[in-house]
């Protein structure tokens, strides 16, 4: 089954995403997507 990704992204909702990533709230699948999408390096 391929991945599929999204054409556009809405600006508000992933803003909204990361200050809730920075927050530690993101659901675990969200903060995913969001760290694929912005190609976030993992900090372990």
């Amino acid at each position: 089954m391929p991945r599929r990704f999204p054409e556009w992204v809405n600006t508000e909702v992933i803003i909204k995403a990361i200050k809730m990533r920075e927050e530690g709230i993101l659901p675990k699948q969200l903060n995913l997507w969001i760290e694929n999408l912005l190609e976030i390096e993992k900090n372990n």
